[in-house]
């Protein structure tokens, strides 16, 4: 029998990102009012340009919304990251086997300098905050080399994952 489990996860908004947003609000309203200047004064034509900037404006902060979704099937885990409930990227995929270093981020020892770093930590949209820590894996990937991914599983995610892992790991673990 097929071992599936899944788990959504909304990105922690951190305060660059709310910067970016009040950027993009701020350079929105001046294009608009520059662009309503051209509309009275120079070219009646312009009306279309403050509704396309509105328009953008509106996609990118929607955009802003990151959410990730972790998936772990039969010993493959998937990362795929959401932008504004629309567009679906996938961010990442390995077989947990191949990690080689597993376990909670607060007892993680340094990295190396030039592994790649993936994270898609964040606070589970199932209500499962209290269960929710960060964990990190470090693995090689075929495409991205040696890699670590800090990630936010809730106990039944951790529950796919950890009977998948390599036996030393697993000791470790228990």
């Amino acid at each position: 029998m097929d071992q599936f489990a899944e788990q959504l996860v909304k990105k922690n908004n951190t305060s660059q990102d709310d910067l970016k947003k009040g950027l993009l609000i701020a350079g929105a309203v001046l294009l608009t009012l520059f662009s309503l200047y051209l509309t009275f004064f120079v070219a009646p034509i312009a009306v279309v340009l403050p509704v396309g900037i509105v328009y953008l404006a509106i996609y990118l902060l929607k955009i802003q919304n990151v959410e990730y979704e972790y998936s772990c099937t039969n010993g493959t885990f998937d990362i795929d990251k959401i932008l504004g409930q629309t567009k679906r990227v996938n961010m990442l995929s390995i077989d947990v086997s191949a990690f080689t270093m597993y376990g909670k981020a607060d007892a993680c020892t340094a990295s190396q300098d030039d592994m790649t770093t993936f994270s898609a930590v964040g606070v589970s949209m199932m209500g499962d905050e209290e269960d929710a820590e960060e964990y990190y894996a470090e693995f090689d990937h075929p495409e991205h080399g040696k890699c670590c991914l800090y990630f936010t599983p809730d106990g039944r995610m951790r529950g796919a994952i950890e009977p998948f892992l390599p036996r030393t790991l697993r000791k470790k673990i228990s």
